[in-house]
């Protein structure tokens, strides 16, 4: 058995009713569930290697920073989540001092992933969004830089 949280952590009462309440008030549609979710944190959680970093807009409209720990920064409920940033390039080491680092792309790798979970999602540069609730929201979606 797994004793990891997972998407539905941290979802009592309170917290229910105030992510209803605000997507009640924003009109917003579901657009995701826990099951899925659940596939996308197992997924970079059992990935060996590089972990991709993330960031999440909460319905309550709380933006996170990029983070890259998948145990137990995650937006837990992920009922919450409005959208979901996952950084698709890797810095990779130099070959050497004087040359550049260089960078993996991981784009066809996690949207594969993504799409056979079932996410509305799209990229942009090397951000990935999936939305947790629509309309969709391209607020701050762009470069994350990291």
């Amino acid at each position: 058995m797994n004793e990891l949280p997972g998407a539905g952590a941290g979802h009592d009462d309170a917290t229910r009713k105030k992510i209803h309440a605000a997507v009640i008030a924003r009109n917003l549609a579901s657009a995701s569930n826990n099951t899925k979710w659940n596939e996308l944190i197992d997924h970079f959680r059992e990935r060996q290697g590089w972990r991709p970093s993330y960031r999440f807009k909460s319905v309550t409209g709380y933006v996170s920073g990029w983070d890259v720990e998948w145990i137990y920064h995650l937006p837990f409920p992920f009922a919450s989540v409005e959208w979901f940033d996952i950084g698709l390039s890797e810095v990779a080491p130099s070959g050497g001092r004087l040359l550049p680092p260089t960078t993996v792309d991981h784009t066809d790798e996690i949207s594969e992933v993504i799409a056979r979970i079932g996410f509305e999602f799209e990229v942009r540069a090397d951000v990935l969004r999936v939305w947790g609730y629509l309309p969709k929201s391209y607020e701050d979606f762009h470069l994350h830089n990291k």
